[in-house]
């Protein structure tokens, strides 16, 4: 699962997330929760063999996340919150994740490591009972809600925004030096690696981009290791590639993806074919599957803005054409690409965007035809909402 070539020389282990207090810690700083990041900072530590995230899966800010939770190899459980008057009085999941810790205990004597993904201090009695019996238990959480108490009683400690996925610090102008990682004296043996990363993705018959969790497993069949060449995670490796020039990233459904820069060019032309085969083999009449207004307000707002700068930059809109700059600016990296294909469409069908017509050039004839296309509703309640706030 965590896409290491050398699986068979580490301890088993046990993923068990508590999906509401990673992803409203991180929420509270403007950032979403990055699956790949977490599997591979897990994948150093061990084999994983179980991956469990736990939350009330119909509140609305986590109900597109279970498909995209089970594609990366992380089983969602529903467990529903206590509501009164509208408000949450308790969340269970941190109980339902400990009896299940316990379960595991008692019938996979073979998982060594138990990894918790959360901060909450009510996790220290399950932390001291796993400890007792023998096994590594090792947390991570966000650093604002970690439990002092919880953080002084673990094997090793994890802080997300710092070491699975750091804060993004803006590099200073004038300093024209390009930054050189720690591997400057392997610099042949990068660009080898870089080569082979290259080769990988040009051979792939897909165009839709290339999983870091595929990939790292290939290029560890290839013999590539980016700690040897002083990368302490993938994604530092995957974004060192990027830099040079070799590939793009994209983060979309939770996971990063990486294409060729061609790939990532092209990404317009491949929504157009993924929409026509959805249509073939689907139907017109296609269901939304993420309907806007059950995106949360801060989404929602993020949406509709990119909406407008998208208008306000491009000749023209089309569903094909908003989806793959969706999906190339990682605007709303928690949902798929097929999420952000229903997406659009639900803004269609509900009047955010409307139709309209552009005058275009003809490819086969050169003559001017009229083309269909979409035009942000300024008049619409999120459009209005988004101008006034």
């Amino acid at each position: 699962m965590n896409g290491r070539g050398s699986d068979q020389y580490l301890p088993d282990a046990a993923v068990f997330i508590d999906w509401d207090n990673i992803k409203v810690g991180l929420k509270s700083v403007g950032r979403t929760p990055n699956v790949s990041s977490l599997l591979d900072a897990v994948g150093h530590r061990g084999r994983i063999v179980v991956a469990r995230a736990y939350a009330d899966w119909q509140q609305k800010t986590h109900a597109f996340d279970p498909p995209n939770l089970y594609a990366a190899g992380i089983e969602p459980v529903y467990v529903p919150v206590r509501m009164q008057s509208g408000k949450v009085l308790k969340n269970s999941a941190d109980v339902k994740l400990a009896v299940d810790c316990i379960d595991f205990l008692n019938t996979a004597p073979h998982l060594k490591t138990f990894f918790l993904v959360s901060g909450d201090s009510d996790l220290v009695h399950l932390v001291n009972f796993i400890r007792a019996r023998g096994k590594r238990v090792i947390v991570i959480a966000v650093s604002h809600t970690l439990s002092p108490t919880l953080s002084e009683n673990v094997d090793e400690l994890l802080i997300y925004d710092v070491d699975i996925e750091p804060a993004k610090t803006p590099q200073p102008e004038p300093a024209r030096a390009e930054p050189k990682p720690k591997q400057a004296q392997n610099g042949d043996q990068v660009e080898e690696a870089f080569q082979a990363l290259n080769d990988l993705l040009r051979n792939r018959s897909n165009r839709v981009g290339s999983l870091f969790s595929w990939i790292g497993v290939q290029l560890g069949r290839r013999g590539v290791d980016h700690r040897l060449m002083g990368f302490e995670r993938f994604k530092d490796f995957m974004q060192e590639a990027e830099r040079r020039g070799h590939i793009q990233i994209v983060t979309r459904g939770l996971q990063d993806w990486a294409y060729l820069p061609e790939q990532y060019d092209h990404l317009t032309e491949t929504e157009e074919e993924a929409e026509e085969e959805e249509e073939r083999t689907v139907g017109p009449d296609l269901p939304s599957g993420v309907p806007v207004g059950a995106l949360a307000e801060e989404e929602q707002r993020t949406f509709v803005r990119y909406l407008e700068d998208l208008e306000d930059r491009s000749e023209y809109l089309i569903p094909p054409y908003i989806v793959s700059h969706l999906v190339r600016e990682s605007v709303l990296p928690s949902l798929s690409q097929s999420q952000l294909r229903s997406l659009v469409r639900d803004a269609v069908s509900e009047g955010l965007l409307v139709p309209s017509t552009h005058t275009v050039t003809h490819k086969t004839t050169g003559k001017p035809h009229e083309l269909r296309t979409l035009r942000v509703n300024t008049e619409h309640p999120l459009a209005e909402g988004v101008t006034s706030s």
